[in-house]
């Protein structure tokens, strides 16, 4: 069927045409009449990046657009979360309130399954949607524009406070534990500087006892010019006991001799170790101790490996004192990284049903479906309206057309005079 044929039976059937658009229209404009009215309440989350009470980590790195729009999605399930929809139930008071269990379709009369069956509603009715930007969008839908807008803003409250307290609580728990591994570090490390100081007296105690291993003391003339004395005096001491005897004046005063040397040798001796005892001079007789004793059973060699011990729990320490302080600090926080930037408020309009789309979208249709009516019906009951018609019902070679076939509404662009039209005959 050409377009000219399908406008004449449009023409001649335009009742049809007619009918079967205005009861499309019709039936599309009491069904929007009839259909229950929806309300949409949207809620504005602002979702940043920074954290200004957190030690830890002050600013998250979300360079790439990747990583931004992943964090992003986080931030829209969890806010979709079965966990911030069962807090909205608590926070409005829905099973206490039969207005907002009859509009969200809840079964009241099952108590113990109640508010899973409100989570489900509530889940069921929210939207959220995300951009580009940190600005994240949670849209409600209700019969009841009021409902709607408490919802929308229950639902942003409710996402803050959670977050808050996952930010929280294991900030909490990161704190309790490592209070608890602090007990046990802090413990090693008295015990680290206990087994440091034992050693640390030991040694002095054995150097005050051989004060003679000091460099000071080899170092020191007087000393060894009292040594060598009394070593003379001992040589001469025992050769006059040859021959004189103990008993003789010049053995005795010999005698007296050597004891004022060993004396004054023992006083030089005392005054090297108490200088051991002093703070300034510990370093220097410790290393002199270690140069002159070999000996790895000997006391103060082991100081190293004290000191290192002392060292490494006084790093782990510090360390879990710096983790403890921050997670202590961070738990503490009273505030998150998400601010609700614009509350929901009541809407004014129904966003279902959208009644002008609604008859749009039934004259299109209303269009199509009678356009399809014309051209069946034209099919099952074919009728001659032009040239067109006339060739294709008889199939026989078309003289001529004569009468005027455009006078009504310029349908055939053709002249008004007759047409002859002349076609190969047979020979």
């Amino acid at each position: 069927m050409s377009l000219r044929q399908f406008l004449l039976a449009l023409r001649a059937r335009l009742g049809v045409f007619a009918v079967s658009l205005g009861a499309v229209v019709l039936a599309a404009a009491v069904a929007s009449l009839l259909m229950p009215k929806s309300y949409r309440a949207t809620v504005s989350l602002l979702v940043d990046a920074r954290d200004e009470q957190s030690m830890g980590q002050a600013l998250r790195a979300l360079g790439l657009p990747q990583e931004h729009m992943s964090y992003l999605q986080t931030q829209a399930d969890i806010l979709a979360s079965p966990k911030v929809a069962r807090r909205v139930v608590q926070q409005l008071k829905l099973p206490e309130n039969p207005t907002a269990l009859r509009r969200l379709g809840v079964d009241a009369a099952d108590s113990s399954r109640l508010e899973d069956q409100l989570v489900d509603r509530l889940l069921h009715s929210l939207k959220v949607e995300t951009s580009q930007s940190s600005v994240v969008q949670g849209t409600v839908t209700n019969a009841d524009p009021h409902l709607a807008a408490a919802i929308a803003n229950a639902f942003a409250t409710a996402y803050v406070d959670t977050m808050l307290e996952l930010r929280v609580a294991p900030n909490r728990e990161a704190a309790a534990w490592f209070d608890e591994q602090l007990k046990g570090l802090r413990a090693n490390l008295e015990d680290a500087q206990r087994k440091l100081r034992a050693d640390q007296d030991a040694e002095q105690q054995q150097l005050a006892r051989h004060p003679e291993r000091l460099p000071q003391v080899r170092d020191d003339t007087f000393i060894q010019q009292l040594r060598a004395d009394l070593l003379h005096g001992e040589e001469k001491l025992r050769e006059l006991s040859t021959q004189y005897g103990v008993n003789h004046p010049a053995y005795q005063r010999q005698v007296s001799q050597n004891l004022e040397l060993r004396e004054r040798l023992q006083t030089e001796l005392r005054k090297v170790a108490a200088g051991v005892a002093n703070p300034d001079g510990q370093a220097p007789a410790r290393v002199a101790s270690r140069q002159a004793a070999p000996d790895p059973q000997q006391t103060g060699v082991l100081e190293p490996v004290l000191q290192h011990n002392v060292e490494s729990a006084e790093r782990a320490y510090d360390t879990a004192l710096e983790r403890y302080s921050s997670s202590q600090i961070d738990s503490r926080a009273s505030q998150t990284n998400v601010a609700i930037l614009s509350p929901a408020a009541v809407p004014l309009q129904a966003y279902r049903p959208n009644i002008p789309l609604n008859l749009a979208l039934s004259l299109i249709t209303g269009l199509g479906l009678g356009c399809a009516l014309v051209a069946l019906l034209e099919r099952q009951d074919p009728r001659v309206r032009c040239a067109e018609d006339l060739m294709s019902a008889v199939q026989v070679p078309l003289l001529a057309v004569l009468g005027n076939e455009s006078r009504h509404a310029g349908l055939l662009p053709r002249p008004a005079t007759a047409t002859l039209r002349a076609l190969p005959g047979p020979g």
